[in-house]
């Protein structure tokens, strides 16, 4: 793929369509008129903000760019390749991301930096990838692209963490491709904690082959308007998906969650695990698909999504949808939306447990059914503590 060519192209449509309006379905509950209206710089400056390293490999992002300093690449084991996608080149960037939708196509056609990260192939890579996004630059926009190629029985551990200054308005705008070959495993983890006064878009998209298993986490924390489109395709018979997420929103956040999962060969699985806690007026949306083609037979899908309000202003649309079009398949989905049982805080406060103590330990255990299925120890002791931080500030 020419990226030039790709670039121009997308540039083009992004003049051509503009941002989605509230009258596209997709986009119906969700309003993104203040990103739409807002004039963003391309100003850079350094990032000066603290983060925790989760691994011996960091890669660091400072408002937009690469950051050589704060980045730990220079030792890397045979076979993998880490580096900017403006340094490196492959033929299948900008071939999953789909330029139809707005914010991909502004990616494409701007972005400035991102990960490019290949594990070839037969190479399991023990220490995790942690790709750091640090963002202060008020009023710019960061079109970040990161690619990740996991070849034929490769195993690789990405962590994309986004972290933003308090009070800092910018917007995030991320695109990442993943490509896992037949047998290969990738375990992808995203922790959104920007500023409360930004916006974060970001566009996932993954291929799977043959006997490929993919399994992404995320959690979402931070910003105050914002959206995650997740797409996976299942092109080999016997792969797995696997997506799990937790989005804590309080004040007047709104966050958007889409979800699709494509299976185009037999044999394959599928399993998603959304659940929101939201507080004060936010406002959570989640949209999951899973299509089963005709030729999809023995699909195992699995999905649902589950809402805790904490207050009555809170608000959550959730939709989750079906369609299929084979005949030997096991699917499921469902969604709750509701509050906590006041049976079980009143069972809490008769074993002398301060209402304010059960309510957060309630609250925490209807989160901890997505912690638990983080398999990396480093990144679920990193989310449970930014978890139980979040709940001690809504429970205060």
């Amino acid at each position: 793929m020419d990226i030039d060519k790709l670039r121009e192209k997308a540039a083009a449509d992004f003049k051509t369509n503009g941002f989605p309006t509230k009258k596209d379905e997709l986009w119906r509950f969700t309003d993104v008129s203040r990103v739409a209206n807002t004039e963003f710089s391309n100003a850079w400056k350094p990032a000066d903000i603290g983060f925790k390293p989760l691994s011996s490999i960091v890669v660091v992002f400072e408002n937009g760019r690469l950051s050589h300093e704060k980045s730990n690449i220079s030792s890397l084991p045979d076979g993998v390749c880490i580096g900017s996608i403006q340094d490196l080149v492959d033929p299948r960037i900008g071939t999953l991301a789909d330029l139809q939708s707005a914010f991909v196509s502004s990616n494409t056609a701007f972005f400035s930096d991102g990960a490019f990260i290949e594990v070839t192939a037969g190479v399991e890579l023990e220490s995790p990838i942690h790709l750091v996004h640090l963002a202060n630059a008020d009023g710019s926009a960061f079109h970040l692209r990161n690619f990740i190629s996991c070849g034929e029985k490769s195993k690789v551990t990405v962590i994309e963490e986004y972290i933003g200054e308090a009070e800092k308005t910018y917007w995030t705008n991320a695109v990442t491709e993943v490509f896992v070959s037949d047998q290969g495993e990738v375990d992808h983890y995203k922790v959104q904690r920007e500023s409360a006064a930004s916006y974060h878009f970001q566009t996932l998209e993954a291929h799977l082959g043959t006997e490929a298993v993919f399994s992404n986490h995320t959690i979402t924390i931070g910003s105050a308007l914002g959206r995650n489109d997740i797409r996976g395709k299942l092109t080999g018979p016997g792969g797995e998906a696997i997506c799990n997420g937790l989005y804590l929103l309080k004040d007047k956040q709104h966050f958007d969650t889409h979800l699709f999962m494509d299976h185009a060969m037999p044999k394959c699985n599928s399993h998603e695990l959304y659940k929101g806690i939201l507080d004060d007026k936010a406002h959570g949306v989640f949209c999951g698909r899973i299509l089963v083609q005709q030729d999809a037979q023995q699909t195992d899908a699995i999905q649902n999504n589950r809402n805790l309000l904490l207050t009555r202003t809170a608000k959550c649309n959730s939709l989750p949808q079906l369609e299929i079009y084979a005949d030997d398949v096991k699917c499921t989905h469902g969604a709750t939306v509701g509050q906590l049982d006041e049976e079980a805080l009143y069972y809490l406060q008769t074993r002398g447990i301060d209402p304010r103590q059960g309510h957060a330990m309630l609250t925490f255990a209807f989160a901890n059914e997505v912690l638990d299925e983080v398999k990396c120890k480093t990144v679920k002791t990193y989310v449970e503590e930014l978890v139980q931080d979040w709940l001690s500030k809504v429970s205060s």
